[in-house]
Parts: C-alpha cells; structure tokens; sequence
C-alpha cells in the first residue's frame, strides 16, 4: 500500500515539474497574427527603462508564470537596475510573453504596460508586484482577475479609473500581441530570454554573469 502511494506522489511530482517547466520553457506562444518582416529585439520597444545612448541594451522576453522569470525579476532585476541602469550603462527592454492558453497572463501583460503609460516610476513596483502575487491572480479570469489586477494599481496608489480604461483598450492588449509575434519571429519559444547587444542569452542567469555580459 505504501509503495503505491509513493508510485502516486512520485507521478504527480513529475506532473507538477513537467508543468512548471513548460510554462518557463516549451509551451509556445500563439500563432502570429502578423508578419514581421525585419525583427529586431527593440522593434517597437514600449517599456524602457535607462538612457537611449546607454552602452548596453538589454531585452527582456518574461512571462508571469515563469518560475526563472520570478526569479530573475526578485533576485537579480533590483541589482541590475541600481548598478547599471540607473548609473547610464544599460538600456533596459521589458516585453511579454503569454504563451497559449494563458489568458491571466496575458491580461496581467496589458496591465503591465497600463502602468508604464500611467506612471513609469511604478513599473517596477507593478511588475515586481505581479511576480509576487502570482499565487493570488494565476488561473483568475474574467472580473475576478480584473478586480486583482485592479486592486494591485490601487495599492500604487494609480489612478485607478485610468488604469480600468486602459486594461479594456485595444492597443494596450496589441502591444501585447506583437511582443508574442516578435518572439516567434525572433525564435523566442522559452522564458526568460534575453537579448544582451542582439546577442541572445536563454534561461535564468546569476548576477555574476550579468556582471561578465556587461563589462
């Protein structure tokens, strides 16, 4: 009995791995719904952060879901911005990654970038804000998850009827879409990715191989 029951907990392990890893790595995102024919990583970049002449351009392809994503937004991302960022070395690139079936994502996507056309010195909170709620607001959707995401720009203290309106518009949700076709143009098909100078970087990656990538 007891052997079974271990057969039973090691297959939903292994479910429960295999999933959390196709959300960071293999579930691809959806069909394009245009063609880009010249891509570039900052193709119609919408969220920056740092000086246009930085040395450094850094993109960042992340997905909410993403448990690396989390980890690179929580342990890495603060430094990255405080050491380079901010002091004129690095161009920083934010773009969004839903991949197939992942509606909350891509809703949370479209808020994101609600609150960097609102208010830019609260994106990092809003963005830092969704990768630590993550357990509150994923597999949400309709009203329920609006009302999160809601709650989450009222905690910024944002204009809340603002973000409300913006959420619903279909610009803010077409940024997002053409962030995922610029990704399968890109032969992006896992997060994170990171474009450091147009040279591609796959996968969570210390802070002491940031420090290598950007001497």
């Amino acid at each position: 009995m007891q052997r079974a029951i271990f057969a039973v907990i090691a297959v939903v392990a292994a479910l429960l791995i295999g999933g959390v890893y196709l959300y960071g790595k293999r579930t691809p995102p959806p069909k394009p719904k245009t063609t880009i024919e010249e891509p570039t990583p900052t193709l119609k970049a919408h969220i920056v952060l740092g000086r246009a002449d930085a040395p450094y351009t850094v993109v960042e392809f992340s997905n909410y879901r993403c448990p690396h994503c989390r980890d690179h937004a929580l342990k890495v991302l603060g430094r990255l911005v405080a050491d380079y960022v901010e002091k004129g070395k690095v161009r920083y690139v934010f773009r969004h990654l839903p991949f197939q079936g992942q509606e909350d994502v891509f809703t949370a996507s479209v808020a994101a970038g609600c609150v960097y056309d609102q208010a830019r010195d609260r994106f990092l909170d809003y963005h830092l804000l969704l990768f630590r709620a993550v357990g509150d607001w994923a597999g949400l959707e309709g009203e329920a998850l609006r009302e999160k995401l809601l709650g989450y720009a009222r905690q910024l203290s944002l204009d809340v009827a603002a973000f409300d309106r913006c959420l619903s518009s279909e610009d803010a949700q077409a940024r997002v879409r053409f962030d995922q076709d610029l990704a399968l143009a890109l032969g992006v098909d896992g997060t994170p990715t990171f474009f450091v100078n147009g040279k591609k970087e796959v996968g969570f990656m210390p802070y002491a191989k940031w420090q290598e990538l950007l001497k």
